[in-house]
């Protein structure tokens, strides 16, 4: 049989390590459920699960069930062992980073956030290295089973080399994380987008494991999206697809962060609304915000938006419907273009049923049969969003490379 050119047997053996790993991951089979479902013969995925075994990386998990029509026959199942490794992940984007450790199943076992409003991109690093170690000692995790640092940030990064190119609204020069980080740690650390990172949580942690296709857009301070087209995010020739908050939207609108004039993220984002707020708040607007603010609007945040919109002030419902009447055209846009299977809204503000409702009726204006309402849902992440960089460091380290640890 001819070989084919650019395969060797070390990588159809890393290949099919990662396989089995990733058949159970979550849920528990026995070796003959998985050889059928790979695809492989028995004695190989014997061979291949007793190594796994050995090494830790899976376990029986002493689940058994009696084989059809073998009398006395059982199947014994086996899992992955979450404990076998760690990751430590971190999110970085407006004026915080949230940094956790998990576990090869993506379970945070802690996780703290922290404030880095005016700090340096070193002194911001250096925040993370510290948190990094506190956890690590707090949990009693050696730091030998630490496979590395899975890294999400805001703007435009390049993962290949491990660096920021633009973080929008932290800093505007190139930071090589991954270099910084890797060096003051002594493991690898691997970088990417924080929105692609949590869309990659996402289709991994949640009920979207059977879907190929999907549009993940977080509305926060600003607009972010990622695209997954079979079941891998799709970047572009310039890591720039899906970022569906810089479409122009206005041709006179407000010139954005980004440089464009007219984004989305110019009207349909939080931070936007907050701005136009603090700018036209007198004593005469704005009744119910500003008691709950105590008249105070420096302290304004998205949750008191939402409060406020709940308590029906009249002012706020103008702003937040006037965004929802423009995050439907950038919704239904993405719809009519990617044509995915889901998108899945992840959102403070939109995880509230009452202002869910009112975008699910502004977008089902716009459509009559209603396909559109039931391909978009909310994200049902709960875990702290350094998840994103647990899942990516995870599946960077262990996972792509079959728990061969370098």
């Amino acid at each position: 049989m001819k070989r084919r050119s650019g395969i060797n047997m070390s990588d159809v053996k890393i290949s099919n390590r990662a396989m089995i790993l990733n058949q159970v991951k979550f849920n528990p089979k026995s070796r003959k459920d998985i050889a059928e479902k790979l695809n492989l013969t028995p004695a190989a995925i014997t061979m291949l699960v007793n190594e796994l075994m050995e090494e830790g990386c899976i376990r029986e998990n002493g689940m058994v069930e009696a084989a059809s029509g073998r009398a006395g026959r059982k199947k014994v199942y086996i899992e992955l062992n979450p404990s076998y490794r760690y990751v430590a992940g971190v999110n970085i984007e407006g004026k915080t980073i949230t940094i956790g450790i998990g576990n090869l199943r993506y379970e945070i076992l802690e996780a703290v956030t922290e404030s880095i409003n005016g700090y340096s991109p070193e002194e911001v690093l250096e925040s993370c290295a510290v948190a990094i170690e506190s956890l690590i000692k707090k949990l009693k995790i050696s730091f030998k089973n630490v496979l590395g640092v899975g890294v999400g940030i805001v703007g435009k990064v390049d993962t290949t080399r491990g660096i920021s190119i633009h973080a929008y609204g932290i800093w505007d020069q190139e930071v090589k994380i991954s270099e910084i980080l890797s060096a003051r740690l002594a493991m690898p650390v691997v970088v990417e987008n924080n929105v692609r990172a949590l869309a990659l949580a996402e289709m991994e942690l949640m009920q979207y494991r059977k879907v190929s296709n999907m549009v993940f857009l977080k509305l926060g301070p600003g607009i972010g999206s990622a695209i997954i087209l079979e079941k891998e995010i799709y970047k572009g020739a310039n890591s720039d697809a899906g970022e569906i908050g810089h479409m122009i939207t206005n041709l006179d609108g407000k010139k954005c962060q980004c440089g464009l004039v007219g984004c989305l993220e110019t009207v349909a984002s939080v931070q936007c609304i907050l701005e136009a707020i603090k700018k036209d708040y007198t004593r005469d607007n704005y009744p119910i915000l500003r008691t709950l603010l105590n008249g105070d609007m420096t302290r304004l945040k998205e949750k008191d938006l939402i409060n406020a919109y709940l308590q029906g002030d009249p002012d706020v419902v103008i702003k937040i419907n006037k965004l929802i009447q423009y995050l439907t055209v950038g919704i239904i846009n993405s719809i009519k273009f990617y044509d995915p299977h889901k998108l899945v809204l992840y959102s403070e503000m939109f995880n509230e049923p009452v202002l869910y409702q009112r975008l699910m009726r502004e977008i089902g204006a716009h459509e009559q049969e209603g396909a559109l309402e039931v391909r978009i849902e909310s994200s049902h992440l709960e875990s702290p969003r350094c998840v994103g960089g647990v899942v990516m460091g995870a599946q960077k380290l262990f996972f792509s490379k079959g728990a061969i640890i370098d």
